[in-house]
């Protein structure tokens, strides 16, 4: 079992729901948009596991399930990103840039220690609720959660959603909604950061701005980048080779122009 609910209930719906699913993928044919979207998936059948709080074995924490996405993210991060690249250490400062509901978030409060910190960016209201959840399920202190999203200036910009929350992100041309964001310098400057040593990034194509508005914080503290890449992967890496940045590892799960993750230090 990858996973177990808080509740004996909550458990009992879980072995049930992923007996219900072994028998329904052995005697059918895989949906056309996979199994995991499909309404005979484990986390949405026969019973609903909304508002339920599981355990994830990976992460070794609870989470707090407000939609069925959030469960596949909590238990098999480790199967899709390269979880281990991101490795802070004790007092260490932590910058979770589109920190969704609390993977990294988590990961790194625990390997920082009392005597470091973790910032946590999210703009969206729903998943940032999760989230602080998240945080307190798991007794994390050492966190700052600030509700705004990460560009190359601070002010207001469009923000779209989608139904899964993990897609929702900035977009200047099509999206419908306002939201206020800020640069990582503005960001570092408000909070008085005396350091920042990891920057984790995840926010859905929007990297090239975020990354434009920490010029000084990369060039004044050298923090090591995890930077999850999309469609962007060329600029990003022309933007850190001239912040004095080398590529220290990468991975793509589809082009390199696509999508995939970026590692990098500076020597």
């Amino acid at each position: 079992m990858d996973t177990y609910g808080q509740s004996a209930a909550t458990t009992a719906k879980v072995l049930c729901n992923k007996l219900s699913y072994a028998v329904v993928r052995g005697t059918s044919k895989p949906p056309r948009d996979g199994w995991l979207h499909s309404r005979w998936h484990w986390s949405r059948s026969p019973f609903s596991l909304r508002n339920q709080i599981l355990w994830s074995r990976s992460l070794g924490a609870w989470f707090h399930v407000e939609e069925e996405s959030t469960i596949e993210n909590m238990l098999n991060m480790p199967a899709y990103e390269p979880v281990t690249w991101v490795a802070p250490e004790r007092g260490n400062v932590v910058l979770d840039i589109g920190a969704h509901i609390g993977w990294y978030s988590i990961q790194a409060a625990r390997a920082v220690g009392d005597s470091g910190r973790v910032i946590a960016l999210e703009p969206d209201e729903s998943n940032r609720q999760q989230l602080e959840r998240n945080l307190a399920l798991n007794q994390i202190a050492n966190h700052t959660i600030v509700p705004l999203a990460a560009w190359s200036a601070t002010g207001p910009v469009h923000w779209s959603s989608s139904e899964v929350s993990v897609w929702n992100k900035i977009d200047e041309v099509g999206g419908s909604k306002t939201i206020e964001a800020i640069s990582v310098d503005d960001l570092v400057t408000r909070l008085s950061l005396p350091r920042v040593d990891w920057i984790k990034m995840d926010i859905e194509g929007a990297e090239t701005e975020a990354l434009t508005g920490a010029k000084v914080t990369l060039r004044r503290f050298h923090p090591a980048l995890f930077i999850e890449v999309h469609e962007c992967t060329e600029e990003v890496h022309r933007l850190l080779a001239g912040y004095g940045y080398s590529i220290e590892r990468e991975s793509f799960d589809q082009s390199p122009e696509r999508h995939g993750w970026i590692l990098a230090r500076q020597p």
